[in-house]
């Protein structure tokens, strides 16, 4: 008996190594499994990205943006209204603009500026006219984004309008809530570098980008979810829209370094501010349909069947 008591602990004992790793082998596919699929994601993603002349409707969409981006501007300033002719309130709005625009703050600040003293307050017309003018860059957004998701049918002409206005709503308090960031970003330095607390001051500045980031990414999550004709699941459109966040904030970075190099203003003279917005427009474009592909690319990937889990082998299995 004690012989076969040990020889039955000395199975057991062999069997614990191979179980281990059996299970360090079957983690190590998952994951070369994982890494397999993001990358025909992706490879699927820019194939019908290129088949749909997705850089051609992004040229569209960046032309309904440069119509679209003034009467914005002007929408902003009217709904500030008095807090808007402080400076202080206008040089916030300026900096929350440039996480959107490709512009130095200065030159927003400037044009931001002008606008106010020379529009006066908004009536309640003037406000529905320039909605409606703000709005109009989210029409042709939907149809790229329906043709990226193969929607055949659209939504009918009043409802792409009153989505469009609401989307042009939501634009605008993101920018508010972004102008609110950065008063406290910068009202929290203020206090804790009085009080001579540097330390934090690492912590703070990763807060306080990560909560910029964080407006971006809820831009393209309400983008990708409410503008496609089609239920759309989050773990359809999260995925994408932080790839989209991350892949616009760095061309926007790229593009804000490489600017002052391309010369817009020797070559186009008065209207290369103009140029540099449309080509901004277009890029910005191009991202979110890409985005769009890698949303669609995804649902494919997570409707294949998942393989069936198989049980735990016992040790006389392994054995």
């Amino acid at each position: 008996m004690p012989q076969v008591q040990s020889r039955e602990i000395a199975g057991r004992r062999d069997w614990l190594p191979r179980m281990e790793t059996r299970v360090f082998v079957e983690k190590l596919g998952a994951g070369a499994g994982a890494w397999r699929s993001a990358r025909q994601v992706l490879q699927e993603s820019m194939r019908n990205f290129l088949k749909e002349n997705s850089l051609m409707v992004s040229a569209s969409i960046a032309y309904h943006s440069l119509l679209s981006i003034f009467p914005f501007l002007l929408l902003l300033l009217g709904v500030g209204g008095i807090m808007l002719r402080h400076y202080e309130f206008t040089w916030l709005l300026a900096l929350a603009l440039e996480r959107y625009l490709p512009m130095k703050p200065d030159f927003i600040m400037r044009n931001l500026v002008g606008i106010s003293r020379s529009y006066g307050r908004l009536s309640v017309v003037s406000f529905l006219l320039l909605l409606w003018s703000s709005s109009g860059v989210f029409l042709p957004l939907e149809k790229a984004l329906n043709r990226a998701w193969e929607v055949e049918r659209g939504r009918s002409w009043w409802i792409q309008r009153l989505l469009a206005l609401e989307m042009a709503l939501i634009l605008g308090i993101l920018v508010i809530v972004s102008s609110g960031l950065i008063w406290a970003n910068v009202s929290i330095h203020y206090v804790f570098e009085r009080r001579a607390f540097h330390h934090v001051r690492g912590v703070l500045d990763f807060a306080y980008h990560a909560s910029t980031f964080s407006m971006a990414l809820a831009m393209f999550l309400i983008l990708f979810e409410r503008l496609p004709h089609r239920p759309m699941r989050f773990r359809e459109v999260f995925p994408s829209a932080l790839l989209t966040a991350i892949f616009w904030e760095g061309a926007r970075s790229l593009f804000t370094l490489l600017l002052p190099l391309f010369n817009y203003r020797q070559v186009y003279g008065s209207i290369g501010v103009v140029v540099a917005l449309m080509t901004w427009a277009y890029i910005s474009s191009a991202v979110i349909l890409f985005g769009a592909e890698v949303s669609r690319s995804l649902y494919r990937t997570l409707k294949l069947p998942a393989p069936s889990a198989q049980p735990i082998p016992s040790p006389a299995d392994v054995l």
